[in-house]
Parts: C-alpha cells; structure tokens; sequence
C-alpha cells in the first residue's frame, strides 16, 4: 500500500519501508504463529506423553523456519519490499520468489521430519525416518542454491558480467560451488554413520545462510536510505533552479515568462544506486564483508579449533594491576590481528563515513555548509581519537608505559613542534567556536575570499581569481580577521554619483531610490538610505546605500545599479558631473594666443 508514495520525491519517505517490512513479516505470521501455539501447548504440559512433547518441541523449531521462508518471498511479491523499495531487477526477484515458494512447501516437512525423528529416538539417531528427512532437506537445498547463484542463468548473472574485476567475482566460482556441495557432503555423512557431526555442521551451515541473508537486507536497508536523500535533494535543486528560472523571465516580461506560469513540474529521473557517492558505496561494502567475516569466525570457531590457534601463540606479556594486585597478562597474535583490524576499520570510516554522514545532513536545510562541515571534521576526529586508543588497548599500551612517548612529545614540542601542536590547537578552537566557517566571506590581510576548507595545520581561503591561500590557523585565532558572515550574511553597497551643479538634488534622489526599489535583490527592509554628502569641487555628491541579503550578487547588483541610475538621469536631463579646471594666465606682460588647424598640416606631412 505504500508503493504508490515511492515514485514522487517529495513523498517518499525511509519509514515507508520500514513500515512495509513490518508489514510483511506480520502478515507471514499467521501459519507460523500456529504451529508454534500448538508446539508450545505440547512441549508445555506434563500430562501428554514423550511423543508429543517431541513433536511439539519439533513444531517450534520449524515454525520460525516457516516464518523466515514465508517472509521472504512476501518481499519478492510484486510491488513488495524488494521490488518496490530495494529496486531489485525481475531477474533477480522473479526467479527467488518462485525458489522461496518452493523451498517453503519441502524443506519445512523435511526439517519437521528430520527434527521429530532425532528428538524421538537419540539413541539410534533418527534411523530411517531422520535420514529420510535429512536427505530430502540438504538435496532441496542445494538445488536451491545451484539454481539461485549460477554463475550464468542465475540471479546474480548480471552483476557478475558487469563487475568481472570485482575481488568479490573472481571468487565467486569457489563460493558457489562450496554453498552447493556442502549439503551434498552432509547427506554422505549421514548416509556413512556420521550423523551427529553432520547435523552440527548443518545447524552452522543454514546459520551462515541467514547470515547472508540479513547482511543482504541490512545493505539493502542503507543503500534505500541513502537513495532517498539523494533524490529529495537532487529534487529540491531542481525545484530551486526552477523557482530561478521563473523569477528570472519573469523580470523579462509576461511574454517570456507566461509560458512557465502555472503548477511547477519538475521531471525526476529514475534514480538508480549508481547515483550515490563512491564513498558511501564503498563504506557500505567494506562494513558488510568486514561483518560477514566476523559472523563467520563467530559461528564456525566452535566447530573449527584450528580458528583458535592464534590465541596460543603468545609474543609478549604487560603488566596491569587489577584489585591492587599486580598481573601479567599474555599479548598473542590473536590480540595482534585484533588491532590490525580496528586499524583497519579506523581507517575506512575515518575516509568514508564523512560522505555518509554529509548526505545525511544535507537533509536538514537549516544546517548550514559550516555547520556540516564542523559535523563531519569533528566526527572524523573522534573516530581517529578512538580507534587509536582501540588499537593501543589491544596490544597491552597503558599509561605507564607511554610515558616515556609523552615525554619525547614534551621535548618535541619544546623544541619544534611547537607550530605545528599551536596550528592543531587553533584548528579545534576553530571548530569549535567557530569565528570562520567553510562558506564564510573574510578578509584577511590584503586577500578577500570564501573559505572552502578547515584542516589540521592551514585553513584554506579560495579567492575571487580562484587561487587558494593557505593561512596557519593560529594566526587566525591571534591576528585580526574580518569576517563578511559570521552573524548575517547581510551585505551592504554604496553608489556615489555626483551631479552637477545646479541640477535638482530632490529629484536625482529620488531617481536613485526608485532604481534602488525596482532591483530585485535589494532588500525593502531595511529600506535603502540615501544622502546628500557633500559640496565637491566639481560636483555634488550623492549616495545610495542599499542591502542585500548575501554577497552572492554583490558585483552584478553594483553594476545594474549604476547602469540603471545613469539611465534614468539621461532621460531625466540630470548631469553627471565630471573633473573641471581653470587655467589662470599671467597677463603682466603681453600673451601671443594663436588657433591652427593642424589637419592640413598633418595631411601635408603624409
């Protein structure tokens, strides 16, 4: 029901999906709820017998089995979760919906088979009926999944043409056929007298399957919050240019602008995952392969001692005081892998949750460009900040024994880094108090420009020829810096116009308001000010101060300003004065003036 507000920008919304998963795992509930219900009421009461109290127990099981099959081809239903929401392909949806259905209807009578036999004779290990179930569960299964994931008619055949180069691809032929052939192995292993390793290995096998499954929805949920952001804003930076465009022909006359007039239509294109940032991409990809690899040593280290032996392989002992009482405890190459991979994670979401976290605000328009920028700096810092003392912890670090680090720092600083700790220290004042933002118009020195970057050492300031200069950021906690927009963006320009004399001060004023009002970026309030300044030498000097809400178009509005003035003063008859001077002779003697013609003369010399 939620699908029809999924195609218009300005309706779709994360919780819709949200809402729809809820939805269809309330609506799989039913048959589950049911066979649980009555497995409950079996197992629970004392006063049915050992069969039932194991058929019972059976029904539990395989109801959540029930549950999570039921679940998941809902999501593949026409305009369903998948469909709808993830924006997967027919190829992908079509084929898993028909193999859910399937499954659904064979594996669940299968495990319920297998489960009551194992449960009701232990001793024998199921017999017959538990190797009948077992055989018919683990062949359905693999023919499943062969079905699903071949490389060539199945539903990852196009993602694996168009990623060739992808790590993940040129691995994929060994993972496919290991999903395969292990139920296959595990049917042999039952048919051999194997059975209780078999049905271990089972158990971790279909967990690591819903494990796949859940990193599958989990990157599926990110990527559809992120799709969202990017396409309400793309959507409002269209409404925005055409809200401009409007405005813009408007000014030009009806006969230009009345045929935009009416409902705004803005055509939104199909917005595809391709569209979001290379960075969140990769931040998403790199969190699902780093959790998929810890689920796995997570569910297959019981099973697999081997994963264990780098917790014997001791390198070196610290020393902590636990209860008063001094201890020395062991760093092994587990603990060393440990901090390898908090190293690792530091690093990629220091890089890569920045452009996350920067889509996510621009959802907010009351945060300015600074605003995020101080966001995502400060969350880059912390990130830093703990995975350093994550990684420090892991091989044993203590106070104690960095002391000796903190005192070479000391010196360090003493001696020459005392710029570079001064700088670092300036850039946090900066962002936090934040006298210049990313975005603000400053001054310093004899350079105007925007600032466009806040780093560690330097903050960057691009100027109006498009030059950057970088300025250490203690000097700009300690110099004087003047700052266009640290509380208002409002910006204010003067026009001087000097008239002549004798011309009618009133009304030369009063042309220059009405060109001051008719512009469209000059604010009514406050209302532009006009004055009479002065008696010039060889003019009367008049000016205009008018305010505008930005610098954005402080330039263009000077120079419309100016040419519309002098255009209303020529049609008026209003003089602009321009520099005069008298030239006094000395008459005590006799003066010889003469007027030529140098014309004839020159044509002459030619």
């Amino acid at each position: 029901g939620t699908s029809k507000w999924l195609r218009n920008p300005r309706t779709d919304r994360f919780s819709y999906t949200l809402l729809a998963l809820f939805l269809t795992l309330v609506v799989a509930a039913p048959l589950p709820l049911v066979l649980a219900a009555v497995g409950w009421l079996l197992h629970a009461s004392p006063q049915v017998p050992d069969l039932a109290q194991s058929l019972g127990y059976s029904l539990v099981r395989t109801a959540i089995l029930l549950h999570i099959l039921r679940a998941l081809r809902m999501m593949c239903l026409p305009n369903g979760l998948a469909a709808a929401h993830f924006r997967w392909p027919e190829a992908v949806v079509e084929p898993l919906r028909v193999e859910l259905g399937r499954m659904t209807w064979i594996l669940v009578p299968a495990a319920l088979v297998a489960r009551f036999a194992l449960d009701l004779n232990p001793a024998v290990a199921g017999g017959v009926t538990f190797r009948f179930g077992f055989l018919i569960f683990h062949v359905v299964l693999a023919l499943a999944l062969y079905r699903l994931l071949n490389a060539r008619r199945g539903m990852l055949a196009n993602w694996l043409r168009v990623n060739k180069a992808s790590l993940l691809v040129r691995i994929y032929p060994f993972s496919f056929w290991l999903l395969v052939l292990v139920p296959l192995w595990l049917v042999a292993e039952v048919f051999t007298g194997y059975i209780y390793s078999a049905v271990g290995v089972s158990t971790i096998f279909v967990r690591t399957l819903w494990l796949f499954v859940v990193l599958v929805l989990l990157h599926a949920l990110a990527r559809r919050g992120l799709t969202i952001a990017r396409r309400r804003l793309a959507y409002e930076a269209a409404e925005e240019h055409r809200e401009a465009t409007l405005a813009t022909r408007r000014t030009e006359g009806p006969e230009k602008g009345g045929e935009l007039s009416g409902v705004l239509e803005v055509e939104e294109p199909e917005v595809d995952i391709t569209e979001l940032s290379n960075d969140s991409q990769r931040l998403f990809t790199t969190a699902s392969v780093f959790a998929g690899l810890v689920g796995l040593y997570l569910i297959w280290s019981p099973l697999l001692p081997a994963l264990r032996i780098f917790d014997d392989v001791i390198l070196w002992y610290h020393t902590v005081t636990v209860d008063g009482e001094a201890k020395r405890l062991p760093i092994t190459l587990a603990d060393i892998g440990l901090a390898l991979i908090y190293a690792l994670g530091t690093t990629v979401l220091a890089k890569r949750l920045p452009a996350v976290l920067e889509i996510i605000l621009l959802q907010r328009s009351a945060m300015s460009e600074g605003d995020r920028y101080t966001a995502t700096t400060l969350t880059k810092y912390v990130i830093v900040a703990i995975g350093t003392l994550l990684v420090l912890g892991a091989v044993g670090a203590q106070w104690s024994q960095l002391q000796w680090l903190v005192a070479a720092l000391g010196v360090g600083i003493g001696f020459g880094l005392q710029e570079i700790v001064a700088n670092f220290i300036s850039g946090l004042i900066i962002l936090f108090e934040r006298p210049v933002r990313v975005g603000d118009t400053v001054t310093i020195g004899n350079t105007s420009g925007i600032v466009t970057k806040v780093r560690i050492r330097a903050t960057t300031i691009r100027d109006w020829d498009r030059k950057e200069l970088l300025v250490p950021n203690k000097d700009i906690i300690t110099g004087q810096v003047l700052n266009w927009t640290l509380s208002d963006k409002m910006s204010r320009v003067e026009i001087v116009v000097g008239v002549a004399y004798g011309t009618d001060v009133d009304k030369a004023l009063a042309l220059m308001r009405e060109a001051a009002e008719e512009h469209e970026h000059v604010l009514d309030e406050p209302s532009p000010l006009l004055s009479f300044d002065s008696f010039g030498d060889n003019a009367l000097a008049l000016t205009l101060r008018a305010y505008l809400a930005s610098l954005d178009h402080r330039i263009q509005t000077t120079t419309e300003l100016h040419s519309t003035i002098m255009r209303k003063f020529e049609q008026a008859g209003i003089e602009i004065a321009f520099p005069q001077r008298d030239v006094h002779l000395d008459t005590r003697g006799p003066l010889r003036v003469s007027i030529e013609n140098a014309r004839p003369q020159l044509q002459g010399a030619s």
